[in-house]
């Protein structure tokens, strides 16, 4: 140790590289993990469990957790009728409006009849369909179209109720100040619950809409019948980019920065490039990743005895404090890329504002 430095030895510089080898490969793999759509990845699943203090923030950055927008229906005397389009379909008019009088009478849920309409008209701009094709994608959406309404008007009287019911729960969580164990219990198990009952019907609607998209493609190829749904109703499915039209949507830009960003930093820390900033960044997504599942004792749902007891100290939170370990170091220099960005410029510069190294 000398007047202006701190020397360390060759194993600690040694066991420095191996712990930001080792920080970047565990990101790196969760990343190139969630690329693959047989996982179904959605961060959806991740920040619907928060819990504890901050948990409504990571709530709100999910968009429609309790299908309440989704599930929104328009009865029957509000709904338009002349929805379908004959657009190369061979009808007469008196054939279409015998087709529009069949769901005259039904109500609709609008997010998914608005979906599906966007679906078909991104579908035709794309693969120009000649007029065989067009009659076959128009009776294939009418189909669709009314068995939407018709499935509405089954639902219509429940999901009416699950919304009155959801309110009244609301209201008794935010007039309750009991904290007590059962009542933090009640109110988790109560909230997973309702979006359990939500889930029900959306998974029915997005079946429905894995069949449209199915049904298209096998129009045009038989091979893209199988592929899965990219309609924006079913936002958690990460679209296979150039077989279908569809919509980018928060969840979807949500998932993709995840995915993109654990796989960059670990990159970026394997090869030791730009090292600083990839371990702020991993410690800025483990920061996120302790807040949301808040490891405090009397936080509700406690921790499953099989992984531990913790108090603000589990395995995130000491990776959390390795990252920031690796962004006082230049640990990216030893064995790194930043060896070489340094020394072909970057110290220059250190020096320049009077940063000495």
């Amino acid at each position: 140790m000398s007047k202006n430095k701190v020397s360390i030895g060759a194993c600690a510089v040694i066991m420095i590289v191996v712990l930001r080898l080792t920080i970047g490969w565990h990101f790196f793999y969760e990343g190139l993990h969630k690329f693959d759509e047989r996982h179904g990845f959605s961060a959806k699943g991740f920040l619907g469990q928060a819990k504890g203090p901050v948990a409504d923030l990571y709530y709100m950055m999910l968009p429609d957790l309790d299908s309440l927008k989704r599930l929104e229906i328009t009865p029957k005397d509000k709904v338009d009728a002349t929805v379908f389009k004959n657009s190369g379909a061979g009808l007469t008019e008196a054939e279409l409006k015998t087709e529009e009088r069949k769901i005259a009478n039904l109500p609709t849920l609008p997010a998914y009849e608005k979906a599906w309409t966007n679906f078909k008209a991104a579908f035709e701009r794309k693969y120009a369909l000649d007029p065989g094709h067009q009659k076959a994608i128009d009776a294939i959406f009418r189909q669709y179209i009314t068995s939407l309404r018709e499935y509405a008007a089954e639902i219509e009287i429940p999901v009416q109720q699950y919304h009155d019911s959801l309110k009244r729960f609301d209201e008794e969580v935010a007039a309750h100040t009991n904290d007590a164990p059962h009542q933090r219990q009640r109110n988790w198990d109560g909230m997973m619950g309702y979006r359990a009952e939500g889930e029900t019907w959306v998974k029915d609607l997005d079946k429905m809409g894995d069949g449209l998209q199915s049904a298209f493609g096998r129009v045009v190829n038989p091979e893209l019948g199988g592929a899965p749904s990219k309609i924006i109703t079913n936002p958690e499915k990460a679209p296979i980019i150039g077989l279908f039209p569809y919509v980018p949507s928060q969840m979807r830009l949500l998932d993709l920065s995840v995915t993109y960003g654990l796989t960059a930093i670990g990159i970026c820390m394997m090869l030791g490039f730009c090292n600083r900033l990839a371990s702020l960044g991993a410690a800025a997504f483990l920061a996120n990743v302790v807040l949301s599942q808040f490891p405090w004792p009397t936080v509700y749902p406690p921790v499953p005895d099989m992984i531990g007891h913790f108090m603000i100290v589990n395995k995130d939170f000491v990776e959390l404090i390795a990252c920031l370990l690796l962004a006082t170091l230049p640990a990216g220099r030893w064995g790194g890329l930043d060896f070489f960005l340094w020394h072909c410029g970057g110290k220059y510069i250190a020096r320049a504002y009077g940063h000495k190294e």
